[in-house]
C-alpha cells in the first residue's frame, strides 16, 4: 500500500473515494505499448516547456536525497529562480511542480499539458493544477499565481518551441478550488487510510472502474443499471440516490426509451432481441458490398510538414468485396508510407479500390468523419468522395436498431458485439490486436523509432490487424442474416 497520496489518488477520489482506496492498495501497473508512447509524449512536451525558461534547474533525487530533499535545498537558496520538477511532500500529500518559479516575494506555479488552449475540459486541468498549489501552499510555499502551458492551434510542424505554447493564468479559479480542497483535505485523507472503504457511490466513472464488478457495487449482480445504454446522468443520479444498482430493481418509471427498455427486458429474460423488421433493413443494403475500415495517426506534437498537434492522419484503409451474402471475399489495401503524408494518394486509391456500384459498410461514424476530411482537404476529389459518402452504411446502427444481447452490456461497439455474435473470431493471435497499438506502431515508423529490417515486419502487422477489422463486418453481416432467417440474399432473393 502507498504511503503517501499523490495527485492521482486525489483526483480519483473526487470522482469516487472507493476507486481511490482501492487504487492505494493496488499493486503498480506496467504500461502497455500505448500507454507507454503517450507517456513519452507528455515527457516531450515537458522538456519543449522547458526551454521557455533557459535559465530553469531540472529538479533530481541524488543517492543521498530524495527529490522532494533536493526540491528544499534549491528553494532555500534565494539565488535559484526557476525549476522544473519540484517535488515537495507535505505528509501524506505529495505533489510535483512542472515549472516553479520565483516571483516577488512568493511563487508562480505551471503546469505543462497536452490540451490546447482551448480546450473545453479547462476546469478538469484547473482540478489538477489545484492540487499541486495546496499541496505547495501545506508545504509552506506562498504562491503568487498559477498557470496552465498548454498547446496552440498556431503551431506547425518544424516551427519554434517558442510558438508551440500558450500560458493562461488561472489564479482566480485555481485558488477557490484550492480553498474547496483545503477544506476536505484531512477527511479525504483520513478516509483513504481507512482499513475499510469508503462507502461507494453509483457514479459515471462506475462505467470504467477495474473494480465495480468483482470488488465493488456490481459484485454479485448478473446485470447493473450501468447496462443501460446512454443513460441520462440525471437518471444516473437518481438511481444512485435511490441506492439502485441492480437492473431489475430499476423503477418502471424511469422513463427510459425504446432501445433502452429492449436492453433492459433482454438482460432481465437472458434472451436476445431480434427486431422482426431486421430482414428488411438487410434488404435495404445494396450488392456488391465493401466493407471499410480506416486506420489513423494522431500525436501530440505533428508528424509532416504543415501539420498541427494531434492532427489526425489518414494513413490506412482495408476493403473486403461481397458480391453476396454467400459469395468469396476479395481484398484490397493500403497502407501509406511512415515518412510522409501520403492523404492525397489514399483518397485516390480508396476511390478506385470502391468503384461505382454497391454499398459500403462500415461500423461507427468514424469513417465518413474521415472522408468528408479527405473531400475538404482535396476539393478536387469531392465529386467521387461525395459519392462515396452517398454509398456509406453504418452496421452499428443496424445492430444498434435490430438487435440486442445480453452480452452486449449496454454497448452496440463491435468490441462487445463481436465476441458475442461471431465467437470465433479473434484479435488474440495477431502482433497488433487494436487500434492504439496500431496507431503508436505507425507513429513510431514515422518518427524514425522503427528502423531498417524492423519496418517490413511492422507494415505487414499493420495491414493484417486492419484486413482482420473488415473481415470481421463481413462475418458480422452474415450473421445478421442468420438471425433475420436469411430472408435477404443477394439479388433479393
Amino acid at each position: 500500500m502507498k504511503e503517501t497520496i499523490a495527485k492521482y489518488d486525489w483526483l480519483t477520489a473526487q470522482q469516487c473515494p472507493a476507486m481511490a482506496w482501492r487504487g492505494l492498495r493496488a499493486a503498480p501497473q506496467t504500461p502497455d505499448e500505448a500507454g507507454l508512447f503517450r507517456m513519452e509524449q507528455g515527457q516531450e512536451i515537458g522538456a519543449l516547456a522547458r526551454q521557455l525558461y533557459a535559465d530553469g534547474i531540472l529538479v533530481a533525487r541524488t543517492p543521498a536525497k530524495t527529490s522532494a530533499q533536493v526540491t528544499q535545498d534549491l528553494i532555500a537558496d534565494g539565488a535559484k529562480a526557476i525549476f522544473f520538477e519540484a517535488t515537495v511532500l507535505a505528509a501524506p500529500f505529495i505533489a510535483k511542480a512542472d515549472i516553479l518559479r520565483r516571483q516577488n516575494e512568493g511563487w508562480h506555479v505551471l503546469e505543462v499539458k497536452s490540451s490546447f488552449a482551448d480546450t473545453g475540459k479547462i476546469g478538469e486541468l484547473v482540478d489538477d493544477l489545484a492540487y499541486t498549489v495546496m499541496v505547495f501552499r501545506r508545504a509552506g510555499l506562498s504562491i503568487a499565481a498559477a498557470s496552465l502551458v498548454l498547446l496552440s492551434r498556431g503551431y506547425r510542424f518544424g516551427d519554434d518551441p517558442e510558438r508551440l505554447f500558450e500560458i493562461i493564468d488561472q489564479t482566480g479559479d485555481v485558488m477557490a478550488r484550492v480553498a474547496e480542497f483545503e477544506g476536505a483535505a484531512a477527511a479525504q485523507a483520513a478516509a483513504l487510510f481507512h482499513d475499510t472503504p469508503p462507502a461507494a457511490l453509483l457514479v459515471s466513472s462506475c462505467r470504467d472502474c477495474d473494480y465495480f464488478a468483482d470488488r465493488c457495487l456490481g459484485k454479485g449482480i448478473a446485470h447493473t443499471v450501468l447496462e443501460i445504454p446512454g443513460l441520462h446522468y440525471k437518471k444516473l443520479k437518481r438511481l444512485s440516490a435511490e441506492g439502485i444498482i441492480d437492473l431489475a430493481d430499476a423503477p418502471d418509471d424511469l422513463g427510459l426509451n425504446d432501445r433502452q427498455q429492449r436492453a433492459k427486458d433482454s438482460a432481465l429474460s437472458g434472451s436476445p432481441f431480434i427486431a422482426a423488421s431486421l430482414g428488411k433493413a438487410l434488404s435495404a443494403i445494396l450488392w456488391p458490398c465493401h466493407y471499410l475500415d480506416f486506420e489513423t495517426v494522431a500525436t501530440v506534437l505533428p508528424l509532416y510538414a504543415g501539420h498541427a498537434c494531434h492532427q489526425q492522419v489518414l494513413t490506412q484503409f482495408s476493403i473486403h468485396h461481397r458480391d453476396g451474402v454467400d459469395g468469396a471475399a476479395r481484398h484490397s489495401e493500403y497502407l501509406a508510407d511512415a515518412a510522409q503524408d501520403c492523404q492525397r494518394e489514399l483518397a485516390e486509391a480508396l476511390i478506385a479500390a470502391l468503384d461505382v456500384t454497391g454499398s459500403i459498410i462500415v461500423y461507427s461514424s468514424f469513417e465518413k468523419t474521415r472522408i468528408n476530411a479527405l473531400r475538404d482537404a482535396f476539393p478536387d476529389l469531392s465529386a467521387p468522395l461525395e459519392a462515396i459518402l452517398g454509398r456509406l452504411v453504418d452496421l452499428m446502427s443496424v445492430v444498434t436498431d435490430y438487435v440486442y444481447h445480453p452480452d452486449f452490456r449496454g454497448s452496440s461497439s463491435i468490441k462487445k458485439v463481436l465476441p458475442v455474435l461471431v465467437p470465433d473470431l479473434s484479435y488474440k493471435d495477431l502482433a497488433v490486436g487494436d487500434g492504439d497499438t496500431a496507431i503508436t506502431r505507425f507513429a513510431r515508423m514515422a518518427r524514425g523509432e522503427i528502423t531498417g529490417a524492423d519496418i517490413e515486419p511492422t507494415r505487414r502487422q499493420l495491414l493484417d490487424y486492419c484486413k482482420l477489422d473488415t473481415f470481421a463486418m463481413v462475418r458480422l453481416h452474415e450473421k445478421l442474416f442468420d438471425l433475420a432467417g436469411r430472408t435477404q440474399r443477394a439479388g433479393g432473393a
